[in-house]
């Protein structure tokens, strides 16, 4: 291998365990602003924008020295994960692959951002942004959302999101999720017949919908529709609950984006107490778009597949952009004990993303 390559392998490899060590759970603003820390030492050269939106951070940082909001492309990568164990942000190397709680989601695929960033900021005509962000997980509305509505925009933009595994995603499916609250009455366990069980009472309320939209069995690009949580305010368990709360998480194709939730509330009862999340839209950018094309032909002919275009069933910060794809290294288990990213892939996506953007040099 090149000694130039396996270099810059070296310091993605090392600075994406510097990245995994800190334990930034999504919206830990003592983690994200620790985490951001590493990031400004890294580009400690580079000119960058801090926000801020109810206490949680992000950087952008930029390749010209007048700070511009507008970008022909927007590299994006989130910091902050979901709850791990102490074990797991103890990062290691087995069998080529890093593990540990973020390497794939999207520590690792960040930390090579970031390098590409400061090797090429200097080398590129044109503007080109770097998004960090500490609350994607969450929804991303303080980071990625909060700066969209600062004015930040981009031609196109690049969100290093798992899952990817160097296929371009160009389609997410959309989400919301209702919150269903139903009455009882409470009495002792003993003496059922003095209350009404509102846990019974959900079931009702939540069955027509699990009939109408069934959990599938294999991978579907239909809308699906869970039944994630639900909870009583109970402390003891012989109290028949006077009241329940469940969660109802729906992924939506883009045809179904206007539809979907009249057709939910229709289901349940009248007397239902409902909350329902802000919508966060099915995306698409068209497969025909010669960015797409640029990358498809990298992907090919540095990975040496060529790979089809990825629907994605999650959401991410991809949708607060008109025009983006996901797109990020080889891993597996994204939110899972066994997290881990391919070593050999990220050389591979830094190796893609560099020849992309040079392509776009004038």
């Amino acid at each position: 291998m090149d000694i130039t390559l396996q270099h810059m392998k070296d310091k993605i490899l090392s600075l994406a365990k510097e990245l995994i060590a800190i334990p930034s759970v999504s919206e830990d603003t003592k983690y994200a602003v620790e985490i951001l820390e590493i990031v400004k030492r890294e580009l400690i050269a580079y000119p960058f924008t801090p926000f801020a939106s109810e206490g949680i951070p992000s950087l952008l940082f930029t390749n010209k020295e007048d700070q511009p909001k507008n970008f022909k492309i927007i590299l994006n990568a989130h910091l902050d994960v979901i709850p791990g164990t102490p074990e797991q942000y103890k990062p290691f190397v087995k069998d080529g692959k890093l593990y540990g709680r973020g390497a794939f989601d999207t520590k690792a695929a960040a930390a090579a951002m970031i390098l590409l960033f400061k090797e090429l900021s200097q080398k590129l005509s044109y503007p080109l942004g770097l998004q960090l962000t500490t609350d994607e997980e969450s929804n991303g509305k303080y980071g990625t959302g909060y700066q969209r509505q600062q004015g930040v925009t981009a031609d196109f933009a690049i969100c290093a999101e798992c899952n990817s595994n160097l296929r371009v995603t160009n389609e997410a499916k959309g989400r919301r999720i209702i919150k269903v609250s139903v009455k009882g009455h409470a009495a002792h366990s003993a003496y059922a017949w003095n209350g009404t069980n509102a846990i019974l009472a959900m079931y009702t309320a939540l069955d027509p919908i699990i009939k109408a939209y069934p959990s599938p069995k294999i991978e579907t690009h239909l809308t699906t529709v869970n039944i994630t949580k639900i909870e009583t305010a109970n402390e003891a368990i012989n109290i028949i609950p006077d009241h329940c709360t469940a969660y109802v998480d729906v992924r939506f194709e883009k045809k179904d984006e206007e539809t979907i939730i009249p057709r939910l509330l229709s289901l349940l009862p009248k007397d239902a107490e409902i909350e329902i999340t802000p919508l966060h839209p099915a995306h698409a950018t068209p497969a025909d778009h010669p960015y797409i094309v640029k990358i498809q032909s990298l992907v090919k002919e540095i990975h040496g597949e060529d790979l089809p275009l990825r629907l994605a069933h999650g959401t991410s910060d991809a949708t607060y952009f008109p025009l983006s794809i996901e797109f990020g290294p080889i891993g597996d288990g994204a939110h899972h004990d066994d997290e881990w990213v391919d070593i050999n892939s990220l050389e591979e996506y830094y190796n893609i993303l560099k020849q992309f953007l040079l392509s776009l040099n004038k």
